[in-house]
């Protein structure tokens, strides 16, 4: 009888003891779920995209070298982003960074490190410039960059320093927030 009531009681104790490990593998379960969901779900090599008008005109082209996204922050970060897009007059423009950031709700790209902005086939050499900065903000609809950043821009008869700065891609039209210094050389 004893025998039996031993047996219960070491059954009943690791039962209890098995309880208490599935309850501690639970407690920790989120923590292992929580560090998975920083990884990233997908990565790309060699992206290429093309978005066109209503009338089946190409408008802009984005190229990135590698891509990798995270779920988790829902952000996409990319490795050497170039986007080409074209104004009101045809003219294309290159928009270039060592990286950039898209956010998977947005229609805007972050671009950080060694931002630069240039036509590329300029008609002449009056137009060839190169505007560069930090960081920037791309917002794709409105073909719209801006920074808050200093920034410079060269030409062949000016150079421009600013911090800040708003740039309508498809009217050419540029506008600077603070601290503009200009210097002109007339040919």
């Amino acid at each position: 009888m004893r025998k039996r009531y031993l047996l219960l009681l070491l059954t009943l104790f690791f039962g209890l003891a098995l309880l208490a490990v599935d309850r501690y593998t639970l407690e920790q379960a989120p923590a292992l779920s929580e560090l998975q969901n920083h990884e990233p779900d997908y990565y790309g090599e060699g992206l290429h995209n093309r978005q066109y008008n209503s009338d089946g005109e190409l408008q802009q082209t984005f190229v990135a070298a590698r891509s990798t996204h995270y779920p988790q922050t829902g952000s996409t970060l990319l490795s050497e982003p170039l986007l080409m897009s074209e104004d009101d007059d045809g003219q294309t423009w290159q928009v270039n960074a060592n990286e950039g950031t898209l956010l998977d709700n947005e229609h805007s790209l972050r671009l950080i490190g060694d931002v630069k902005i240039r036509p590329l086939n300029p008609a002449d050499a009056a137009d060839d410039l190169l505007i560069e900065t930090s960081t920037l903000t791309y917002h794709s609809r409105q073909q719209l960059a801006e920074t808050d950043q200093p920034v410079t821009i060269t030409s062949a008869q000016a150079r421009i320093n600013a911090t800040g700065m708003t740039l309508d891609i498809a009217r050419q039209r540029m506008e600077f927030k603070s601290q503009v210094d200009t210097r002109y050389v007339p040919q």
